[in-house]
């Protein structure tokens, strides 16, 4: 029974000793190394729209809006959304850019001058944009999303109003207003 309980007692430590040798930890030595650089970028998510807010054909000399006295008529509207800001404060310019109002007959030479005016979108508040004027807008890199929104309308001047009275009687009057988005 001695031999017996030596035989287990040999194979227990045979097998247990590769165990506590493979149980030390390895630790892998470094021969080389090597690094690259990865590179990536966030560009400014730029968006820019105008829209016409209305199809409806004014009365050049009827509509109370649309008188020098009046508020004006609201016809478009632009949008600007930057959806992530820029490093560093950017300038923006909204241009607006637009002729007096003309007839599509081309026998017909009235020109009936008027005014863009500029509001946000919740505010009552209008200010007078004449042709080849700015709306300047700034983001810094501390906006997160920034959406701006201006309502535009159109008013009649009293030099177009004068115009108009003495116009000829048509239903194709019309002006075209470029309203372009510019940087530095």
């Amino acid at each position: 029974m001695k031999h017996y309980l030596a035989i287990i007692l040999v194979l227990l430590i045979v097998l247990i000793a590769p165990m506590s040798i493979a149980a030390e930890e390895v630790v892998p030595q470094t021969v080389g190394t090597g690094q690259i650089v990865f590179r990536g970028f966030i560009e400014a998510g730029l968006y820019f729209s105008v829209s016409t807010l209305t199809e409806e054909s004014f009365n050049l000399l009827t509509t109370e809006e649309l008188l020098p006295t009046g508020d004006g008529v609201d016809i478009g509207q632009w949008t600007l959304r930057v959806d992530n800001p820029p490093t560093t404060l950017t300038n923006y310019t909204i241009r607006y850019e637009y002729e007096p109002i003309q007839n599509t007959n081309e026998e017909i030479d009235d020109q009936i001058s008027f005014v863009i005016l500029e509001r946000e979108e919740t505010e009552t508040v209008r200010t007078e944009k004449p042709n080849n004027s700015v709306t300047a807008i700034s983001v810094s890199a501390t906006d997160s999303l920034s959406t701006i929104t201006r309502v535009f309308s159109a008013r009649l001047t009293d030099e177009g109003l004068n115009t108009a009275l003495e116009a000829a009687a048509s239903a194709d009057y019309i002006a075209y207003i470029t309203v372009s988005l510019e940087t530095d």
